[in-house]
């Protein structure tokens, strides 16, 4: 029991003419009832706190028996566990799916988005489970399917039409007997066949001219806007199509003409007035006798 006693300075000749055994005693004893109270706080701090201890946010946990999974306490599943967001989990059994805990199905377990799939047997197509057909099973947008029977077209899947089968927008065709003209299926037309916008046509016969089959006008044959012509003949002046004159003819707005005995004068032919003809508005004038003043022809003084 700690008692007051002895307030003699512990400096003064009265404490150590009456040091005593006993005197010493009393000194333990009261030293001791200062010190233990400090001496049982640090004990029981020490033994109390355990040895793995670890902070999780602002709690502290046993790591022995505890885990934090982002900011969370929970307790541990088996001694591999882990953490699918907040939730411990054991990847023995479950797997983590998008932050959600699936059981395990069997040992080769993938996810599809939140939901767990064995790919033994299914497959994960844009987020959907599904069944597999055959053993090269693929995906078509959220559909199942066996490409040694089958084609995907833009995400549709049709029935595949031959070996080569090739796709024209979302139908199947097969390019030996068919071509794809702007997302339409034509039959083709000859070995060479082309697309003139959506029709098929055979080259070797026609001509496309601004979307418009036209048949073919000579070896050689061109288009003047919609419509076919010769070179050899004709001449295309601002999509209108005129015979020639002569082997340099020309164009004055939509007239042919040969520069070799006309003029075009703001697109209207005149015959040449000399050698030296010019134009004055839409007048042939010769300028050896005549000059263009303003527009108007007037005789050189």
């Amino acid at each position: 029991m700690c008692r007051r006693g002895f307030t003699s300075s512990p400096s003064s000749p009265a404490m150590w003419s009456s040091f005593t055994p006993a005197t010493a005693g009393g000194m333990y004893r009261r030293l001791s009832c200062l010190l233990l109270p400090a001496v049982m706080i640090l004990t029981f701090t020490l033994f109390m706190q355990p040895a793995t201890a670890a902070t999780c946010g602002s709690a502290t946990y046993d790591a022995t028996w505890k885990v934090c999974c982002n900011g969370v306490v929970g307790s541990k599943i088996g001694s591999s566990t882990q953490c699918c967001g907040t939730v411990p989990y054991d990847p023995t059994w479950n797997v983590c799916c998008n932050g959600l805990v699936r059981s395990k199905i069997g040992s080769s377990t993938q996810c599809c988005g939140t939901v767990a799939y064995d790919p033994t047997w299914n497959v994960c197509c844009n987020g959907l489970v599904r069944s597999k057909i055959g053993s090269s099973t693929q995906c078509c947008g959220t559909v199942a399917y066996d490409p040694t029977w089958n084609v995907c077209c833009n995400g549709v899947v049709g029935s595949k039409i031959g070996s080569s089968t090739q796709c024209c927008g979302t139908v199947p065709y097969d390019p030996t007997w068919n071509v794809c003209c702007n997302g339409l299926v034509r039959s083709k037309i000859g070995s060479s066949t082309q697309c003139c916008g959506t029709v098929a046509y055979d080259p070797t016969w026609n001509v496309c001219c601004n979307g418009l089959v036209r048949s073919k006008i000579g070896s050689s044959t061109q288009c003047c806007g919609t419509v076919a012509y010769d070179p050899t003949w004709n001449v295309c002046c601002n999509g209108v199509v005129g015979s020639k004159i002569g082997s340099s003819t020309q164009c004055c707005g939509t007239v042919p003409y040969d520069p070799t005995w006309n003029v075009c004068c703001n697109g209207l032919v005149r015959s040449k007035i000399g050698s030296s003809t010019q134009c004055c508005g839409t007048v042939a004038y010769d300028s050896k006798w005549n000059a263009c003043c303003n527009g108007v022809v007037k005789s050189k003084c």
